[in-house]
């Protein structure tokens, strides 16, 4: 048989007559007219060759050839309805997929771990590669369908990729605990006199203190520039040196002890954290799950 000349719609009806055991009761279930749902009927006996339905007093009785179609159909129509499910499409509790998503080291440390404790509670087959996002292959991995998702703060993304925000962060200043330099609070002229550290792809951020000391007629020492926040909190805590980071990542660090926070003595703004993806993913069920799990994770830091 030419699958070709197949109308699914056919099946339904089919399986409606059976279930049902007359016309005018299924072309009710199908929200149907009985005219059409009796066209139906007349063309799929025509390509089947077969009355499929005999009527008698107690209805519309199956033939031996429907009988013996029945199970298989029905069982087709369940397979094509689950198959068109978004859930059965992206059953995450059983899943094996796998994503892959671009971080900064931000999310790393603060939006990684919690991602990947939460997947082994619910999804525990689902893997997560994670990439650099300051990569320049970023948008052309979104765009090629190799990344999935870019986590951070990169507002030039904003002019091609869809874009959710998931939290504003602000900054905070990170010494060793037994700092002798910094008392209860930190000065701006003390701030200014201390040395360093600066992550690299923070530039705007750094910036942005040189500004706010230089209206003052301030200048601070940049001992050293490391590319990543993960290689400050060790440098902080063996040295005297201090840094200014983001404070849910500083959080992060000085939990493994060592370190103290301080809020620093100029004013920063505030930086969003987005989440950034193609366009061709918009109804991708594994992926809208994984932008809904993120930007709920996000919602309770």
């Amino acid at each position: 048989m030419n699958l070709r000349g197949v109308d699914l719609n056919l099946l339904a009806v089919f399986d409606a007559i059976l279930q049902e055991g007359s016309i005018t009761r299924a072309a009710e279930r199908l929200d149907m007219s009985q005219p059409a749902t009796s066209n139906a009927l007349n063309r799929l006996r025509a390509l089947l060759h077969d009355p499929l339905f005999v009527r008698q007093a107690r209805g519309m009785t199956p033939t031996p050839r429907a009988r013996q179609l029945a199970e298989p159909i029905r069982e087709a129509l369940t397979l094509i309805r689950h198959t068109l499910s978004e859930q059965w499409l992206f059953d995450y509790a059983h899943s094996e997929h796998r994503f892959r998503v671009a971080m900064s080291d931000y999310g790393d440390s603060v939006i990684l771990p919690r991602l990947l404790d939460h997947l082994a509670r619910v999804a525990p087959a689902v893997q997560v590669d994670v990439v650099a996002n300051d990569q320049p292959a970023v948008a052309t991995d979104l765009r090629s369908g190799d990344l999935d998702l870019a986590i951070g703060n990169r507002p030039e993304l904003e002019r091609e990729f869809r874009s959710e925000g998931l939290l504003v962060e602000q900054f905070i200043c990170m010494a060793r605990a037994d700092h002798p330099g910094i008392r209860d609070r930190l000065t701006l002229r003390r701030f200014a006199e201390l040395h360093h550290v600066d992550v690299s792809h923070t530039r705007y951020l750094s910036r942005r203190i040189d500004e706010a000391l230089a209206a003052e007629q301030l200048r601070r020492r940049v001992t050293a520039t490391v590319p990543s926040f993960l290689s400050v909190a060790p440098i902080v805590a063996a040295t005297d040196l201090i840094t200014t980071i983001p404070w849910r990542a500083a959080r992060a660090f000085a939990g493994t002890g060592g370190l103290r926070l301080i809020p620093p003595p100029v004013p920063l703004d505030d930086a969003p954290v987005h989440q950034y993806w193609h366009a061709s993913t918009d109804t991708d069920p594994a992926s809208q799950w994984l932008r809904r799990t993120i930007l709920t994770l996000c919602q309770r830091l």
